[in-house]
């Protein structure tokens, strides 16, 4: 059984140094194809060309595409010896790195301007090469030791996944209700700092007050009964004061609460992010396999959704309510004018970035989830 064990904890750590030697390529892939689109207007980088910026910012540019590259080519020879472990992403990945490497060759950065015809199209021989596969007597292993990885893939992004949304919150509520709670009780009244006045809070007070001597005088006068007194006023205002002052109280101390937990809840995040490096990354690949296989209408629907939610006509009021309940939390007064030019200018900014988004990579992925895009936006 501790043999087995032992095997199986083999299998997943080069199953984990796959994944990683992967990304990694890829990563350089895009690196590489964006220096193409921005540099050379979509075609193979060449060194030898002058270009119209400082050469300072080429000299990075060129050591940054040659040390890319040759990560591209050293973790291809790996990649290629277990092409039949990957996934459908994780192929549609290696293809990337294919194209790129072939651009320039095996031996030598310089794109090659005169390439040889093959004798067979390509189509052709990746049905040879399929068939080969199948006909393998490894072919089996190999396809189980593939789905083994990819259940360990699946697995180990399902548990970070809920990590990074569970443990933030359990330690904001287990903290607030259980250490900080009592502690700014106990505390609140012998340290300024966590009892400093909040004028919002006391506005709102004489306006309550304001309003409960209207309503007693009201309800005298309904009833056919003589106003009370001056100092039955006084006396019935002061126990009312009295109780609005404790709730201004306490809204500042939930406030100072909310502050101290929500400040902890993100330490517990960037825990989780830390001692979860390879975790997320997994994550991240398996995150691009779900988005890459939807369909071009569910990709373009939910780009639509997004952007009918956030930056689209009824947008306003939903970010009016979200900011007056960030305000609320943290105990702030309500600024309209904050909320007016936050309202102003993020939406803005946000429709900007994903229109660039779609531009410079949805474009060159998928032309036809903005071809669909386009259709379902009325052609906007």
């Amino acid at each position: 059984m501790a043999l087995t064990d032992w095997m199986t904890a083999f299998e997943r750590a080069q199953a984990s140094d796959l994944t990683s030697d992967l990304e990694r390529a890829y990563e350089a892939a895009l690196l590489i194809q964006g220096f193409e689109l921005e540099y050379y207007n979509d075609r193979p980088v060449r060194p030898e060309l002058e270009l119209g910026i400082p050469r300072q910012t080429q000299a990075q540019m060129l050591r940054r595409f040659k040390a890319a590259l040759k990560l591209c080519r050293t973790s291809l020879e790996e990649l290629e010896q277990n092409r039949g472990q990957l996934d459908g992403q994780e192929h549609r990945q290696l293809q990337l790195i294919e194209s790129v490497v072939s651009r320039y060759g095996r031996r030598t950065p310089l794109p090659s301007m005169a390439r040889s015809p093959n004798l067979l199209p390509s189509s052709l021989l990746n049905v040879f090469d399929g068939v080969r596969r199948q006909l393998d007597p490894e072919a089996e292993a190999t396809m189980v030791a593939g789905f083994r990885r990819r259940r360990d893939s699946t697995l180990v992004s399902l548990r970070i996944l809920l990590l990074l949304l569970l443990v933030p919150l359990l330690i904001q509520q287990v903290s607030r209700n259980v250490v900080i709670s009592p502690l700014v009780d106990v505390y609140s009244r012998d340290m300024p700092i966590l009892s400093y006045p909040q004028p919002h809070l006391q506005q709102a007070a004489i306006k309550k007050l304001q309003l409960y001597q209207s309503e007693v005088e009201f309800e005298a006068l309904l009833a056919g009964k003589t106003p009370p007194s001056r100092d039955e006023m006084q006396s019935a205002l002061a126990g009312k004061a009295e109780e609005l002052r404790n709730d201004a109280d306490r809204e500042s101390n939930n406030a100072i609460k909310n502050i101290i937990a929500d400040a902890c809840g993100f330490l517990g995040f960037i825990a989780v992010c830390w001692f979860g490096q390879r975790d997320i990354r997994v994550l991240r690949g398996f995150l691009d396999e779900v988005l890459v296989g939807l369909s071009d209408s569910a990709k373009a629907f939910a780009i639509i959704l997004f952007t009918d939610i956030f930056v689209g006509f009824h947008s306003p009021e939903g970010w009016t309510v979200l900011l007056e309940g960030v305000e609320d939390h943290f105990g702030l007064p309500h600024h309209e004018s904050f909320i007016m030019l936050f309202i102003a200018t993020f939406p803005v900014v946000l429709a900007t970035i994903l229109k660039y988004w779609i531009f410079r990579y949805l474009n060159r992925v998928s032309p036809s989830s903005v071809a669909t895009l386009h259709s379902m936006n009325g052609g906007g």
